[in-house]
């Protein structure tokens, strides 16, 4: 019999620019064809003509200002998915609300709360509420990484868990045909390729220019090329990132595009770049989905990765077979890892252990199999 599911979230729609909504949109595409999916969420004014391939059914709740009203919302939605489905996947929501009130409303889905970012300290303030919750409500725990780290000292030993890696689909993520705007324009130089917000926990932005200016002055050819959105970033703090490239003197080796790029256009990006680099600053970077989509897709795209040593990013990205790694984000370290992930003589080989770590791991036939055995697993136990 077809498992169903009910994803819910509450920004899990449209534009699929957030960690809970990228996750939500892939998990569904890839389930679609062993599982009947369905969505709850809170209402936009953004349109749906980008829905989930094989999405059967979305219940809107009103959006509200606070989260815990707009958890009990979604309960109530999620209750017209057929009585809630055989499953109930949360991304996203107040599952310490939601829970609760969707077994009031009668809803009989096994219940399972996904856990895709570090753990937030300020969690510890609401410990006894989440394991009378986890007790009576929650029947299942699943995370994007077997590195749970402070998760593991907030569940008990009777607490279900499972593992459902961010789904990677590597027919589309692959390599191809770079972006013809950025080859054209700049066909000798090598390319450092930074896409994502200018967060100083995700882009050490001073750090990583005056380590290009460093190896622009030592005769390396390279182009810096950061891309980051425009509904994320502001025209401000674009403007004083490249005064800075103006002050140091490298403004010819940088290349700052505020835009918000389909997914296609990222994969053309992805293949333009000789090294993608995510200097994330640790250990926890904010907000940051463990392990980070962009490291996924660009190792798919078959790129060498340069990231640093957080979360549990050496599980994917290892020193010099998949990728290379940054101890930390000084100006010293970030120059030797790019040199070191320019100048290495095995880059075919790395390119391609990169694509084959994703496509074994993440891609989305793999990451299919592995959550509906462990949806089967729950629902079989009756305990």
């Amino acid at each position: 019999m077809t498992v169903k599911v009910c994803f819910v979230g509450d920004d899990v729609r449209p534009p699929w620019n957030h960690a809970s909504s990228i996750l939500t949109k892939r998990l569904i595409e890839c389930l679609s064809p062993v599982a009947e999916c369905s969505l709850a969420t809170a209402s936009s004014g953004v349109g749906w003509n980008h829905e989930p391939a094989g999405l059967k059914r979305v219940m809107f709740a009103g959006m509200s200002s606070s989260q815990s009203i707009s958890a009990v919302r979604l309960s109530v939605a999620a209750r017209g998915a057929g009585g809630g489905g055989d499953v109930l996947h949360l991304v996203g929501t107040n599952a310490l609300l939601f829970s609760p009130a969707s077994k009031l409303l009668g809803v009989k889905g096994r219940i399972v709360r996904h856990i895709f970012t570090p753990y937030d300290a300020k969690d510890r303030t609401v410990g006894p509420f989440r394991r009378l919750a986890n007790r009576f409500f929650i029947d299942s725990y699943a995370f994007t990484t077997p590195r749970i780290g402070r998760w593991n000292d907030e569940l008990s030993p009777r607490t279900k868990r499972f593992l459902v890696r961010p789904p990677i689909n590597c027919d589309f993520y692959r390599p191809q045909a770079g972006s013809a705007e950025f080859e054209l324009s700049n066909p000798n130089f090598k390319t450092i390729l930074y896409m994502g917000p200018l967060m100083p926990t995700r882009f050490p932005q001073e750090a990583v220019l005056r380590a290009v200016k460093r190896l622009v002055e030592s005769g390396i050819k390279l182009r810096l090329v950061i891309l980051t959105s425009a509904s994320r970033t502001t025209i401000e703090a674009c403007e004083r990132l490249l005064q800075f490239s103006t002050d140091l003197s490298i403004a010819k080796n940088f290349l700052l595009k505020r835009v918000d790029l389909t997914e296609q256009e990222r994969i053309g990006w992805y293949n333009s770049a000789d090294v993608v680099i995510f200097p994330y600053v640790g250990p926890d970077p904010e907000k940051l989905a463990d392990p980070p989509f962009g490291i996924l897709e660009a190792m798919a795209c078959g790129r060498i990765v340069l990231s640093s040593d957080v979360l549990s990013v050496p599980e994917v990205v290892e020193e010099g077979v998949t990728g290379f790694l940054l101890q930390n984000t000084t100006v010293d370290e970030i120059e030797r890892g790019i040199l070191r992930s320019l100048q290495t003589t095995g880059a075919g080989k790395i390119e391609r252990n990169a694509r084959e770590r994703i496509v074994e791991r993440f891609d989305y036939p793999r990451v299919a199999t592995d959550t509906l055995n462990a949806y089967n697993e729950l629902l079989s136990n009756n305990g």
